[in-house]
């Protein structure tokens, strides 16, 4: 969140298909103001193939700005 400043609010939700069909919300974070740690890190989860995982960022308030970002994504299988 390294481009907020005062007056800005964002919020961060991710979602997944429990059911391997319709996302569902999993989590929310309300981001508001110059943050202090500009990198959100989410922590690795282990998710079914079919859970269809999505991050959505989603600015509410302030200034637009964009949001740089990256994701990894690391595959596991039985050996």
């Amino acid at each position: 969140m390294r481009n907020m400043a005062s007056g800005d609010t964002v919020i961060l939700r991710s979602y997944i298909a429990v059911n391997g069909v319709n996302q569902d919300k999993a989590d929310e974070i309300l981001f508001s103001g110059s943050q202090d740690i500009p990198v959100v890190r989410i922590p690795a989860t282990t998710l079914a193939y079919n859970s269809k995982p999505k991050i959505t960022i989603t600015q509410t308030s302030g200034t637009l700005r964009s949001f740089p970002y990256t994701i990894i994504l690391q595959i596991m299988e039985v050996i």
